[in-house]
């Protein structure tokens, strides 16, 4: 029975900039699950919708989440198993908790991102299919590529998806900065005037900014699968470098997006669409504002590449999620555990046909605008935050994690502070919108 070890916290010697760029991997797929709605649409309509008064927020947002996040990242290489693992050493409690929070928002979090890649496949290619059943199609033909591919090209994909629209992006950026109010009426904390639809968006953008916490457990399973592909598998210096690098370029991408949004649509006039269609039409407007009419199809397929790249990887991880946690559920330790999750295995199969059925359900009894679509997952992940923050705290300063793999004292601190943040932040949700609403 193979046993998996924990990684050295330590190199020999330092790694070369090659080197670094070529353990990327894990990381990365964090980057794209976070580049797909939460900034394309989530970062774009608080532009368009409130211009930079929402800018703080989504910086605080990323920064409160920042050390659950680094903590999921340096747990597998720090002890040669995943967060699953660390949550069965917590009680079955955690993992049912894990197994409703991950229930509550697999339906949605899929049927948006494939609701949102068929709008952008009807714009560029100008078909007139409708909308959910390209969806479907598309959550289809993305369950047979999972199940046909590997994880070394998942991730060889993604690299070169997320650096072709971070260029984009950035350079769209640096053109429409000049147009934007930066006067210090329009920079606030929060709009001066924020209704009960303007606080339910609020929570969505925290909610999936970058990402919903519970994601951090799929950057532990896809460390192990690298680890798995690799015949040196990262250290912790090397997966935290992974880490970092795409954590700073979501937040920088967050960033731009909003921008983008205040200066092109934000006091113009400009009526946001809700439908997935209709608003994959207004974002390559953005562009197509920048680079002129012709760069339209390029960036077209650029958005839809990085939205497919979401789509492509929270289609894998929901399935590897929940395999490993139904091992674990069983109190099998993952250590001493021989089976190992491919690509054919019935229950990752099984998974992806649940969630292509879930998702017709999902377009046929629920509503098919994609912001709704995101608004309700992307809420649901702003109340469950702190939950999900606690345990990986707890997980990572645990006796069984060696203690050079252990965060420092100001970073423990800067843990708690912000576990103290998201819960005063998903308790003002509810009291204002349960109680005073």
């Amino acid at each position: 029975m193979k046993r998996t070890l924990p990684l050295q916290p330590t190199e020999a010697a330092k790694p070369s900039w090659l080197n670094q760029l070529n353990i990327l991997g894990p990381g990365l797929l964090f980057a794209a699950t976070s580049v797909g709605t939460s900034h394309l649409v989530q970062s774009t309509r608080a532009g368009a919708l409130y211009g930079l008064a929402l800018l703080l927020i989504v910086i605080v947002a990323n920064a409160v989440k920042y050390p659950a996040f680094r903590f999921a990242s340096d747990y597998f290489p720090a002890t040669g198993t995943t967060l699953l693992e660390a949550y069965r050493r917590q009680g079955r409690w955690v993992l049912v908790a894990y197994l409703l929070i991950t229930l509550s928002s697999l339906l949605f979090a899929v049927s948006a991102l494939a609701l949102m890649s068929a709008g952008l496949i009807k714009v560029v290619f100008a078909l007139t299919l409708p909308t959910h059943w390209m969806a479907l199609g598309l959550i289809a033909a993305t369950s047979a590529v999972l199940i046909i591919g590997h994880y070394n090209t998942l991730e060889r994909v993604t690299k070169f998806l997320v650096v072709i629209m971070m260029v984009c992006t950035l350079i769209a950026t640096a053109t429409i900065i000049p147009e934007i109010d930066w006067s210090s009426d329009n920079i606030q904390l929060l709009p001066t005037q924020l209704d009960i639809a303007g606080l339910m968006f609020v929570a969505a953008l925290i909610g999936w900014m970058p990402v919903p916490l519970d994601a951090s457990v799929w950057q532990s399973l896809w460390a192990k699968a690298k680890a798995d592909n690799s015949e040196h598998p990262p250290t912790l210096g090397q997966s935290r470098f992974d880490f970092n690098i795409s954590f700073v370029g979501t937040l920088l991408l967050a960033i731009c997006f909003m921008l983008l949004g205040a200066g092109l649509m934000h006091d113009k006039g400009i009526e946001l669409q809700s439908g997935s269609a209709a608003f994959s039409a207004q974002l390559i407007s953005l562009y197509e504002a920048v680079f002129g009419s012709a760069a339209g199809p390029v960036i077209g397929i650029a958005a839809l590449a990085i939205i497919y790249s979401s789509l492509l990887a929270i289609m894998d991880a929901f399935p590897r999620a929940l395999s490993s946690l139904h091992r674990r559920w069983q109190n099998i330790p993952e250590d001493q555990d021989d089976h190992i999750l491919n690509e054919s295995d019935p229950f990752y199969v099984g998974t992806l046909v649940a969630m292509g059925a879930g998702a017709a359900l999902t377009y046929q009894f629920f509503m098919t605008s994609l912001t709704s679509l995101i608004d309700m997952a992307a809420t649901i992940a702003f109340i469950t935050a702190p939950l999900i923050a606690y345990l990986n705290h707890k997980v990572i300063t645990a006796d069984h994690v060696p203690k050079a793999c252990q965060p420092g004292g100001m970073m423990v601190m800067y843990s708690r502070f912000s576990i103290a943040v998201m819960i005063g932040f998903a308790c003002a949700y509810l009291y204002l919108r349960f109680w005073l609403s």
